[in-house]
């Protein structure tokens, strides 16, 4: 198992939905953009209290928008009923990897937003998806606490450091 502390090196990649069958498979709702992913994979992690715990897949199969997996060492349903409603979890060693260009939510919230002549306009609070793009919700330094959005688009976000924790925006017209 691993201490909850570690928790932002670990992705969510599905939900066990039910217990499948009668062999000790279950039926996961993928939760990522690449469900291949789950081919061949031999393990996931399960987080049980504050820490998380290795689930060994004997096998994985697709079909339908859908992942069955068998579960290691389970080998009938009343085996895999405690999983519904689990989510399962990828470490971040293992996971699939991304474009360099882009960076998974959770390391871009906590993010110093500045603008490229350096001066500190506020930390990034929350993501959502606009449609045509993500937009970045700011919370402003000091003791207004107003909030702004910033489109993520590469007119006005110029460089994103998730290692420093920075993102640095040009400012256009109308953006503040």
């Amino acid at each position: 198992m691993r201490d909850m502390e570690e928790a932002k090196d670990f992705l969510v990649i599905g939900k066990v939905l039910k217990p499948f069958g009668i062999k000790g498979e279950v039926k996961v709702g993928p939760i990522t953009e690449r469900v291949e992913r789950f081919n061949g994979l031999p393990f996931a992690f399960v987080k049980r209290g504050e820490a998380f715990e290795k689930v060994g897949f004997e096998s994985t199969r697709i079909s339908n928008g859908y992942v069955y997996a068998k579960i290691a060492g389970c080998v009938n349903r009343n085996d895999v009923e405690a999983l519904a409603g689990e989510y399962l979890y990828i470490d971040r060693v293992n996971a699939v990897p991304i474009d360099p260009s882009s960076h998974y939510y959770f390391d871009v919230v906590g993010c110093k937003v500045k603008t490229l002549e350096g001066e500190l306009l506020g930390t990034v609070i929350n993501i959502q998806n606009a449609g045509s793009c993500d937009v970045y919700f700011v919370r402003a330094e000091g003791s207004e606490a107003k909030e702004f959005l910033i489109p993520a688009i590469s007119d006005v976000v110029r460089k994103i450091d998730t290692i420093r924790k920075e993102i640095l925006i040009a400012v256009v017209d109308g953006l503040l």
